[in-house]
């Protein structure tokens, strides 16, 4: 899991394929530009493992390592499939993949979605206040990136909504997964958890630390949101707070990481422990999840990236640090 969990944070913050690997991509009627012509580079950490979003036409596709036909990959099935040396044309109906393979054993997959669990520990929460009768919900704005659970879409910021029900799993932690289309990978969550519906909800209280321990956001209306940069896997918070309770953030975490000044004007600086990591990549994203400045370097046992933030606008803001298979996301104020 965190091999694919870094793998996929590379490939939404834009990095390609390390020198000393073989470049893997793929090609055909099926992928840009359409014709045989041109491979899309895949992007790999371990030489092995290769990944790309790739949007598609009706077609055919195979894979092949620089550039060249002296080695490619094909198969006859779709979605999965164990691509042989020269074999024949992957068909690919129209649609927009994570296509994942592998040059080693030559297996690839075309994958539509993608799964996140949320989860909150309540039990601070609770030892004051009382749970509602239809349980701990979730609201957020779902519908813009897809979000689905078996029973339906989830729709926006409504936590009354059957399909916005979390599950009880005991030990006061609740629960929900959604799928997402492979499109929304990376894209910015905006989500709070909820007693019952919006009568108790996190965010409200003055004394919650959502906000200024940088795991959300304030709009300025009043509201204080959890962000969340859409990758597979577990998020799981203590109520009104940025503790974490589950081992997905917790292993995941990038150690002793301090983003100053922030509030930012000019520059700002993000110095962490790099973890072994030989690069780290800081990137900022504004409220709408579009990356506004990225920056990568080589790291040294305590890393410190400058980033100039002089062309910003003021405003609240998304940061996002990968080190290895350690992430940190949190907010950025710019003055």
């Amino acid at each position: 899991m965190k091999k694919i969990f870094t793998l996929l944070t590379a490939l939404v913050l834009g990095a390609t394929s390390y020198a000393q690997f073989a470049s893997v991509g793929i090609i055909g009627s099926a992928v840009p530009p359409y014709d045989w012509s041109v491979d899309i580079d895949m992007v790999t950490l371990d030489g092995e493992t290769y990944a790309g979003i790739v949007t598609c036409l009706d077609g055919a596709a195979k894979f092949r390592q620089d550039d060249a036909w002296a080695i490619n990959w094909g198969s006859t099935t779709f979605p999965t499939g164990l691509g042989t040396q020269g074999g024949a044309d992957i068909p690919v109906p129209a649609g927009t993949y994570l296509v994942v393979f592998n040059k080693t054993t030559g297996a690839y997959s075309f994958q539509t979605s993608f799964d996140v669990t949320y989860k909150v520990d309540v039990t601070n929460y609770l030892a004051a206040n009382t749970l509602a009768a239809n349980g701990i919900r979730i609201g957020g704005n779902f519908g813009d990136f897809g979000a689905s659970v078996a029973a339906g879409p989830v729709a926006s910021w409504s936590p009354g909504d059957a399909n916005s029900a979390m599950t009880d799993e005991g030990n006061n932690i609740w629960s929900i997964t959604m799928s997402y289309p492979v499109a929304s990978l990376g894209a910015t969550q905006l989500y709070k958890f909820v007693n019952g519906d919006w009568g108790a909800n996190e965010g409200t209280d003055a004394a919650n630390t959502i906000a200024t321990d940088s795991c959300g956001v304030d709009d300025g209306a009043g509201n204080i949101n959890r962000t969340y940069a859409l990758m597979p896997g577990t998020v799981c918070y203590v109520w009104d707070a940025c503790t974490a309770c589950g081992v997905s953030v917790a292993e995941n975490a990038i150690a002793n990481l301090t983003v100053a000044p922030n509030p930012a004007t000019d520059v700002v600086n993000f110095t962490f422990e790099a973890n072994n990591a030989a690069v780290a990549t800081v990137t900022i994203f504004d409220l709408a999840g579009k990356a506004v400045a990225t920056q990568t370097v080589a790291t040294s046992a305590t890393t410190t990236v400058e980033m100039n933030t002089t062309a910003l606008q003021a405003g609240s803001y998304i940061y996002n640090v990968v080190a290895g298979d350690k992430v940190a996301t949190g907010k950025l104020i710019k003055q």
